[in-house]
């Protein structure tokens, strides 16, 4: 069972010691590169222990103006990658060359593949390159445009742990729908992510950039091509390639090399891995490298989940720190927060029910802090679901509302803490109404008790009477009484937005008119996510039919409400929230035939 987890703990565990800094070590330019020198790259291909293999370089391989920047063509080989080759996770390996001194010095950085069966031939950064330095490539450069087009970086899958398997297996068909190569697993890190000791971020270390970090992990795992100081290069390329960053800077601990030497689908050869302490900031998404600083943090902010089993009464606490990128403008257009808050409450509830079950109920209360305002922004809703159960609407609801805070552009949003108050149980409160009955006349102004007859799902029948106020401004005459409850939370659509967040630059589709334009407006819009999921009725004549949807569009004032009448009449057809009750869900609907007197 996972523990709970506690901020404070959690924050102080982030601000973990610093590693020992590395100075620059030496480098070699592209120019003094040749077809033949014998090398070696340092990696990491279990746990955090730096191995080494060796490298001949092929060629330098240049290209045309439509071409990427000069690399360097190489064959690796060695015990450490014989069996697997290399791929993703590989990134940002140095490759160290001797010089006519015998000094050994950096010439690059792993970076591409090349699609060669095996894995064993790709390519190479230039390390000028890497660290933002003018590259000049050796006249004996070998033009390859090509080549150069069809290599593919050697882009990390995006790990993301903490995650149970019902909803592993919908993440990873929506990052295929996505086309973003991922990693899901239920509990991908070390017995206790810190333990681990703390590890240095030399060239060659495993290293992570992490979205988040606690009870869910979201980040990508690569490895230390260069460090000078505080400073530290990684990748040999971008992470989302969008400049100035704020995210952690961690250690790593790699697990084993996944061997695929065909390249498959979306993932070839690469490192299961799990991101570690965080240990600095990611400053910098650059064309070539990630770049960052060992030492501070970044600005983040606490994601808190309160799961709570309504059958046993158990609590339980698990707590996430999730970057926070919003003082740069959100540099991909949208924020980890879906993603990570859509895999903590997954987890939380798979945890609290000890499974999926497709028949269970729950609600949730999702509070979001900001210091713009003096009170959060919230909404609670009630879910009850069959088949995939309730927690796909519920989650669809998660990402939904944070699409709307990262859609905000009419000033600053500085989120400081979001809570997620969870209640689940087993158990199905759903009926269904059959009939209803109610006396043959009513005058305005008055109360009509209408006798509901309902069929509770795969249990007993029973019978609810309800109150209806009748408005006192609408026509007399014979009416037809609708009453409209609440079905079941199907969550449908939950595939489509897991494809949206996993992209990280989902901010929503608003057109102008609808975005908020004041954070005022945005708390407003934020709360609205809040459904109503009792009965509503509304007086419709005779001649006039209403359906299910057309009364709860107007009751949101969407679609049917806008079309109306005025007047009298349009007093009657208003749908009205009218009963509800908080131990079962009452859907289907029925009508009953009125005379209202004056």
């Amino acid at each position: 069972m996972r523990r709970p987890i506690l901020t404070a703990a959690l924050l102080l565990a982030a601000a973990v010691p610093a590693p020992a800094l590395a100075q620059g070590e030496p480098t070699m330019p592209l120019d003094q590169v040749r077809q033949g020198m014998l090398c070696q790259a340092s990696s990491v291909v279990r746990g955090t222990t730096i191995s080494t293999f060796d490298i001949e370089v092929l060629d330098v391989v240049s290209g045309d103006r439509a071409a990427e920047s000069p690399r360097i063509l190489f064959r690796a080989s060695g015990p450490a990658i014989d069996a697997t080759g290399i791929g993703p996770g590989f990134s940002g390996s140095p490759i160290r060359c001797p010089d006519a001194a015998g000094t050994m010095r950096i010439i690059g950085a792993i970076s591409e593949g090349i699609g060669e069966y095996g894995g064993k031939v790709a390519l190479a950064t230039p390390i000028e390159q890497i660290l933002g330095e003018p590259v000049d490539p050796p006249a004996a450069a070998t033009r390859n445009a090509p080549l150069l087009r069809r290599a593919r970086s050697l882009d990390g899958p995006l790990t993301i742990s903490g995650v149970p398997a019902p909803l592993a297996a919908r993440l990873r068909a929506a990052a295929a729908r996505a086309k973003r190569p991922i990693v899901v697993t239920e509990a991908l890190a070390p017995r206790s992510v810190f333990d681990f000791p703390v590890q240095p971020l030399v060239p060659g270390a495993a290293v992570a950039v992490g979205y988040a970090t606690g009870a869910v992990t979201v980040g990508a795992v690569g490895t230390v091509a260069y460090v000078d100081g505080d400073r530290v290069w990684a990748f040999g390329h971008p992470l989302d390639g969008v400049g100035r960053r704020n995210l952690l800077l961690q250690d790593a601990y790699v697990y084993t090399v996944i061997n695929n030497p065909v390249a498959s689908g979306d993932l070839s050869t690469y490192k299961l891995a799990a991101p570690g302490h965080a240990v600095g900031t990611l400053t910098n998404d650059a064309n070539s490298a990630v770049v960052g600083r060992v030492g501070a943090l970044p600005t983040r902010f606490p994601l808190r989940v309160v799961a709570t089993d309504r059958d046993t009464g158990k609590v339980r606490t698990q707590e996430t720190v999730v970057a926070d990128e919003s003082a740069l403008g959100l540099p991909t257009g949208g924020s980890p927060l879906a993603l990570t808050a859509v895999a903590a409450l997954g987890n939380a509830a798979f945890a609290t029910l000890s499974g999926a079950p497709a028949r269970q109920s729950g609600s949730l209360c999702l509070r979001v802090e900001v210091r713009e305002l003096p009170k959060p922004m919230r909404f609670c809703n009630t879910y009850v679901g069959g088949g995939p159960g309730p927690n796909a609407a519920m989650l669809a609801d998660v990402t939904s509302a944070v699409s709307l805070l990262d859609s905000f552009e009419f000033g600053t949003l500085t989120i400081t803490k979001v809570e997620a108050n969870l209640k689940l149980s087993r158990a199905y409160p759903q009926a269904f109404i059959r009939r209803a009955t109610a006396p043959a006349s009513v005058r305005r102004g008055g109360t009509l008790r209408v006798r509901l007859s309902l069929q509770r799902s795969r249990g007993a029948a029973l019978t609810r009477t309800i109150a209806v106020k009748v408005p006192r401004g609408m026509p007399t005459g014979t009416r037809r009484l609708t009453l409209t409850g609440t079905d079941p939370d199907a969550g449908a659509s939950l595939g489509d937005e897991l494809t949206g967040v996993l992209d990280l630059s989902d901010s929503g589709e608003d057109t102008e008119e609808q975005t908020p334009k004041t954070v005022a407006q945005l708390a407003t819009a934020f709360g609205a996510f809040g459904r109503y999921d009792g009965i509503t009725t509304s007086f419709q004549p005779l001649t006039q039919e209403s359906s299910p949807e057309d009364d709860l569009a107007a009751l949101l004032g969407e679609g049917g409400g806008s079309s109306l009448p005025s007047g009298p009449e349009g007093v009657a057809q208003r749908p009205r929230e009218t009963f509800r009750d908080p131990a079962l869900r009452i859907g289907g609907s029925a009508t009953v035939r009125v005379r209202v007197l004056p």
